[in-house]
């Protein structure tokens, strides 16, 4: 019987889910079953995946297109096994990953997700940078990683992720309530649940793609809405609990606040004025005394003149400000 189900959920990503797969097979580890998840693909997938021989996998195609959150969680339908790991279509496992999850979480009944280092790569493969959370192996008991994902944003990347079915059937699937951050909603509340798990060496491969995110929250900011719904429903959760966690609750709303910023200051970067505008609208609304920050009216400026007009006046406000 398979201990793991390595589940990849796809839509028209054919260019890489040939990589994504044989990465699964490549794993030093064998107990698993692959779950092909097809989201109504028209790109040739389905030709791709029957090629595949292999008894462990098992593709599954679905007729009706449905958006992003509802094919992962039909992905966790599908998973039979102990074990679940949800593989996007154009993400890559390293050999260990699966050998050295199956480990931590054996030898940790009580913990219900571990998650890996992962090196970002481009779309042909080469690499990028490192995102490394800590520098050892750790399990973590007291919170560390419900403390940063609550006041940090989503610290555990998708690509190099197992979870305990038992969790997923406990806690219930993925939000759909949101666009943006149901994964992280997810880990939050798995870390709020109990014990994780965390492995040091980068196991896994998060590919990155130009202006990636759906071009509804490019739009509309929609990032901003949806984390702080996350925030707040993360801190619904937390209730009369920890007095440690909802002292929290300010400074995570303005971590989104931030956050929301940031998306904005990148998108006037990208050339995205609009988006960039709703971005900064999205920011004040969540945190207003953000107003009285002349950066704020330098970047709505730039995002009708262009970001270098908003990088030459906060380049002046530096030097003015060391002159004094």
């Amino acid at each position: 019987m398979p201990l793991v189900s390595v589940c990849i959920p796809t839509y028209n990503s054919a260019k890489y889910l040939g990589e994504a797969i044989e990465s699964v097979l490549a794993q030093t580890f064998s107990r698993y079953e692959l779950v092909i998840c097809d989201n109504a693909s028209t790109d040739g997938t389905e030709e791709l995946c029957r090629k595949y021989s292999d008894a462990r996998i098992r593709y599954v195609r679905f007729d009706t297109l449905v958006p992003q959150i509802p094919n992962w969680n039909r992905c966790l339908d599908l998973a039979t096994s102990e074990y679940v790991v949800l593989l996007h279509a154009d993400d890559i496992l390293e050999p260990e990953f699966l050998a050295s999850a199956v480990a931590i979480m054996n030898e940790n009944p009580d913990v219900g997700l571990v998650h890996c280092s992962v090196r970002h790569i481009d779309e042909a493969g080469s690499p990028l940078q490192l995102q490394r959370l800590y520098e050892t192996d750790r399990v973590d008991r007291e919170w560390d990683l419900l403390k940063r994902l609550l006041l940090t944003g989503c610290k555990v990347n998708p690509a190099g992720v197992m979870v305990r079915r038992s969790i997923y059937i406990s806690l219930g699937k993925f939000t759909d309530e949101i666009v943006w951050g149901s994964d992280w909603h997810m880990w939050i509340r798995i870390a709020l649940n109990g014990p994780v798990a965390y492995l040091a060496r980068p196991l896994a491969r998060y590919r990155q793609h130009p202006q990636s995110g759906t071009s509804e929250v490019m739009a509309t900011a929609r990032n901003g809405e949806d984390e702080l719904w996350v925030v707040k429903d993360a801190f619904n959760r937390i209730g009369e609990g920890s007095a440690e966690l909802r002292s929290l609750r300010t400074a995570a709303i303005r971590g989104v606040s931030h956050r929301t910023w940031c998306f904005a200051e990148r998108m006037c970067q990208m050339g995205f004025g609009r988006a960039a505008r709703a971005g900064i609208r999205r920011a004040v609304a969540i945190s207003p005394r953000m107003i009285a920050d002349p950066k704020v009216a330098a970047l709505w400026m730039a995002t009708w003149v262009g970001y270098k007009r908003f990088a030459q006046l906060q380049a002046e406000a530096t030097r003015l400000s060391r002159g004094r």
